[in-house]
């Protein structure tokens, strides 16, 4: 990247951060937050890596895209940010371990696994931190929400299909009234990890 695109890109972001701070888009129209949710969402510390054009319909602050170097277990990817390899726990969510040193692997771990490698190998992602939560946690993972290029928002779809409970760690989070709706739906239903 040149200093020029470098620049540019630096002009677009601290835009957009004026925009958010004001209640604005870039279409002119309010800000979309999450339900509950008393500010925007906010962009993740990292240079973009990515191609992949914005979803049009994602109405709230996001940076990248960003290539997924890899998925790590049902809540946790690796990214390249700045230059750096940098695991990234999707935020509101908590799926069973199945890779986490000295603990068994539990029930629907390898399944909340698999569903998150069918989401996102050799994807894009677009990555939004959530003002009511750190940037990183205290393992030093960005905690974010992601979506697709189609849009699908990861955290909430992994809480849909079971893979996953709805959880803030005892703090508030953004979307944690449509997360706690979609694991009680799950759970109902017996879905994923709720049918161990």
């Amino acid at each position: 990247m040149t200093n020029t695109q470098h620049r540019g890109r630096l002009l677009i972001r601290g835009f957009l951060t004026v925009l958010a701070l004001t209640g604005c888009t870039p279409q002119g129209g309010p800000q979309v937050a999450p339900a509950g949710n008393q500010a925007p969402l906010q962009e993740v510390p990292c240079e973009a890596t990515g191609t992949a054009a914005r979803p049009p319909a994602l109405q709230v602050i996001a940076s990248g895209p960003y290539t997924v170097e890899k998925v790590v277990d049902g809540d946790t990817i690796r990214i390249s940010c700045n230059g750096t390899n940098t695991r990234v726990r999707l935020v509101g969510i908590n799926a069973p371990e199945n890779v986490k040193e000295d603990a068994p692997v539990e029930c629907g771990g390898p399944e909340a696994s698999t569903y998150l490698h069918s989401l996102l190998d050799g994807q894009q992602v677009f990555l939004s931190a959530d003002p009511a939560q750190r940037v990183r946690d205290k393992y030093d993972r960005l905690l974010a929400y992601l979506w697709t290029p189609d849009g699908t928002l990861v955290n909430k779809s992994i809480v849909e299909q079971g893979h996953a409970e709805a959880t803030g760690y005892g703090k508030s989070f953004a979307y944690s009234e449509d997360f706690t709706a979609a694991a009680d739906q799950a759970r109902k239903s017996k879905a994923g990890r709720w049918n161990c």
